[in-house]
């Protein structure tokens, strides 16, 4: 029986997908744990993340948004963001990218709340349309 080209060559196998990596500046890589491990849910309350400078060990680091955030978002929109939307995922990855930027380190504790949000992120937060 002969064996078509396509029947053995591997190109149709499924392929596991790789996490995309956010790189800093200086030397730190960001890893969405959602895109690792679709079971875990991100949400203002908790955003994890996986970060590693160079060589060295990675650190699961956890992001939450301060309630006065959520709250003022909740006010200024007209209509409000979804506990899942992405947009927190994409604000928190953005924010701990800048906070490793600054302190070149990492959160004390593996934890960083946000408090504040810089004008552009808050443009985006007003902005914001998860597709559906």
């Amino acid at each position: 029986m002969a064996i078509s080209r396509k029947q053995a060559r591997p190109d149709h196998l499924p392929h596991a997908i790789s996490p995309i990596k956010y790189l800093t500046e200086n030397g730190f890589s960001i890893v969405r744990l959602s895109e690792i491990n679709s079971s875990m849910i991100d949400t203002p309350g908790e955003c994890r993340f996986l970060v590693q400078h160079e060589d060295e060990a990675e650190h699961e680091i956890r992001v939450s948004f301060d309630e006065n955030i959520i709250a003022s978002l909740r006010i200024r929109r007209r209509i409000p963001l979804i506990e899942t939307s992405v947009f927190w995922l994409v604000c928190a990855e953005s924010c701990l990218a800048t906070y490793l930027w600054e302190k070149n380190g990492y959160p004390p504790d593996g934890r960083l709340n946000i408090r504040e949000l810089a004008p552009d992120e808050l443009m985006l937060a007003l902005h914001w349309r998860d597709s559906e």
